[in-house]
């Protein structure tokens, strides 16, 4: 049996933010992939509203001191998916793209850079492999940077020119709110990262 974690944002814990409600758990991309991929696939769901890559939020939206945890709780793991980034452009955080790669590839590293005694125990000597879900086509510029589009190609360009693994929409679907996955967009990436994972 192949183990997956998803760790992200709102996005990966199914948010309507039109209704302040999570959407219904056979909705949601990644328990609609759990279906696809079937009884050989376990999926570690791992989402929460307004989580960064970063480390500006000094609390529970942190992304990386809490992956420490959810890492090791859900070890040995096969492949790791990371769908975060997107909050990271909120006009709060004054981050840009460089700073965002940084923070995205941060979760690469502390993987391939653990000691040995902590590849053995939490891999089996394995590292699982990473696959990165780059941010959307969002569309606020109330709480996020007017430059949004703009850092959010660059990201996307430095991910596909060093070949790192990752997939990215320009044009899924979105609620009204411009942000949050709508039912048909999590279905369009339940089924894209079906055809990414099938052949792992």
């Amino acid at each position: 049996m192949k183990k997956i974690l998803i760790y992200g944002d709102s996005n990966v814990w199914g948010d309507n933010f039109v209704t302040r409600k999570r959407i219904p758990d056979d909705k949601q991309w990644a328990n609609i992939l759990q279906n696809k991929l079937g009884e050989n696939y376990k999926l570690f769901q791992e989402g929460l509203p307004g989580r960064i890559a970063g480390e500006e939020d000094e609390f529970y939206k942190n992304g990386k001191n809490t992956f420490k945890t959810i890492f090791r709780t859900h070890s040995p793991l096969d492949i790791i998916i990371i769908s975060l980034g997107e909050n990271d452009l909120q006009i709060k955080y004054n981050k840009d793209a460089n700073q965002i790669i940084n923070d995205l590839l941060w979760y690469k590293e502390f993987i391939e850079n653990m000691d040995e005694d902590d590849k053995e125990r939490y891999c089996n000597n394995k590292i699982p492999k990473i696959i990165y879900i780059l941010p959307f086509n969002f569309n606020d510029d109330i709480i996020f940077n007017k430059t949004k589009e703009e850092e959010r190609q660059k990201i996307i360009k430095y991910f596909n020119k060093n070949n790192i693994d990752n997939i990215y929409f320009n044009d899924i679907e979105l609620f009204e709110d411009g942000i949050h996955l709508s039912y048909e967009g999590h279905k369009k990436l339940s089924e894209k990262l079906f055809e990414v994972l099938i052949d792992e």
